[in-house]
């Protein structure tokens, strides 16, 4: 009853509001339910049109391409472009309007800060309310979020509990840790959903794999993992553990959501409702064919006061076509993670950061950090129980992986730490060569 009561009253203010976010919710329901038809496509390409209009015509970055006749004629910015042009990206009809910072260290660990006008909040909550439906949460419901939480994230505890949100720490999971959390998710009654980083997951199940006790946690309707890539045995254990699917988002700080996987197929459903996404070739900006990887480039259809038109994200996917009810859309079929953290083999072979994952079939590894110090030669690092005894096997294996020449150092160590934004790291390259170059 209260979840219904806080759904209700949710709405009813949007409603004394304005119906802002009502309004947004409706399009984007609209416009992802209905990909193929002419009434979506003509939403979109308006969106496009009038985003690309206004940026020429208010911004000093963009002022130099008013001459142009589509996206493509834009040219690809990154966070350097953005740092290095931040006044001139700022849109002079929101110069005196009330506007709101979105910050981010992202895994480069720089801080960046972007703006965001009120429609484009309005738009980005109605984009996490629709999301969040697919995954089975409903406004209402009681959510706990497990991330790291700063000054720039974190509410008042009378706002998260307006919101029936219980904020937990990520630097908090250690064994007792999880036990007190998972404890006090089973002592909660109330219908709930958990959104966390990936590895979040990872931790709970090593906790549950080495327990018979765990706590009987009952009404989770959904699990949302964010930030960091979903690995198969962790989804299986706690999708299993909850009796909740669980499925993985895509999104940034700067943006919002981008895409997120579906709970039947497991494809990443693009949010093409708010963004224009391509992928383009890795060194050029030429796109690229379904089914080939390349850099994640989108344009915000709805950050007015600072926009944001062909920009790199800084992450590897590829593209594929999906066939549903007889309609054809693009989805994301993968999502390899940033360009900085791909590894490559000793002859210079550009391979996936998921290479890494074959360290997940040896046992008794509690954690692991894969880092490749130059062209040949890698460093494991691997925190281990006592009856681990399969170094010569990832060793042997990886050399047949990385090439026979590669020179694989194991290092021991008692944890492998986390990052100013919470998340562990866990493929790292040193090697200069893979850092993404600026491209104007």
């Amino acid at each position: 009853m209260l979840q219904i009561i806080r759904k209700k009253l949710f709405w009813s203010l949007d409603s004394l509001k304005g119906g802002n976010l009502r309004s947004h919710y409706n399009d984007i329901d609209f416009i992802l339910r209905n990909l193929d038809s002419v009434e979506s496509k003509s939403r979109r390409a308006q969106s496009l049109e009038e985003l690309l209009k206004h940026a020429v015509n208010s911004t000093p970055f963009y002022k130099d391409f008013s001459n142009y006749k589509g996206l493509e004629d834009f040219m690809v910015i990154d966070k350097n472009v953005i740092r290095d042009y931040y006044d001139d990206f700022k849109s002079s009809t929101f110069k005196d309007q009330k506007n709101y910072s979105a910050y981010t260290s992202g895994s480069t660990g720089t801080p960046f800060k972007l703006l965001h006008d009120k429609n484009k909040r309005d738009r980005n909550s109605a984009d996490v309310i629709y999301f969040a439906q697919k995954a089975g949460f409903e406004v209402g419901h009681k959510l706990y979020y497990i991330r790291h939480w700063d000054q720039y994230n974190s509410s008042k505890p009378w706002i998260t509990r307006l919101k029936n949100i219980y904020m937990h720490p990520v630097s908090k999971l250690s064994k007792p840790d999880v036990e007190n959390l998972l404890q006090k998710m089973s002592e909660d009654v109330s219908t709930k959903g958990i959104i966390c980083y990936a590895s979040v997951l990872d931790e709970m199940k090593n906790y549950l794999e080495g327990t018979d006790t765990a706590p009987v946690v009952k009404d989770v309707k959904s699990i949302i993992a964010i930030s960091e890539a979903l690995k198969d045995d962790s989804k299986s254990t706690m999708s299993k553990y909850f009796g909740a699917p669980v499925i993985s988002r895509y999104s940034n700080v700067e943006n919002g959501i981008l895409a997120q996987q579906d709970v039947n197929s497991g494809e990443f459903h693009i949010n093409w409702a708010s963004y224009i996404v391509e992928i383009l070739d890795m060194d050029t900006n030429v796109p690229t064919k379904p089914g080939t990887l390349g850099r994640i480039v989108i344009t915000d259809l709805y950050n007015y006061c600072m926009p944001m038109i062909r920009y790199d994200t800084g992450d590897i996917g590829q593209l594929a076509v999906s066939v549903k009810n007889g309609e054809t859309h693009m989805v994301l079929d993968s999502i390899e993670g940033r360009k900085m953290d791909m590894i490559l083999n000793t002859s210079g072979k550009l391979m996936s950061p998921f290479t890494v994952y074959h360290i997940l079939k040896y046992p008794h590894i509690a954690q692991y950090q894969f880092i490749q110090e130059t062209k040949t030669q890698y460093t494991i690092k691997l925190n281990v129980l006592p009856e681990f005894h399969s170094a010569e096997n990832i060793v042997t294996e990886f050399k047949n992986h990385l090439g026979n020449d590669a020179e694989i150092r194991l290092e021991y160590v008692e944890d492998i730490p986390l990052l100013s934004s919470g998340k562990r790291k866990f493929v790292v390259n040193k090697l200069k060569e893979n850092i993404p170059k600026e491209r104007i």
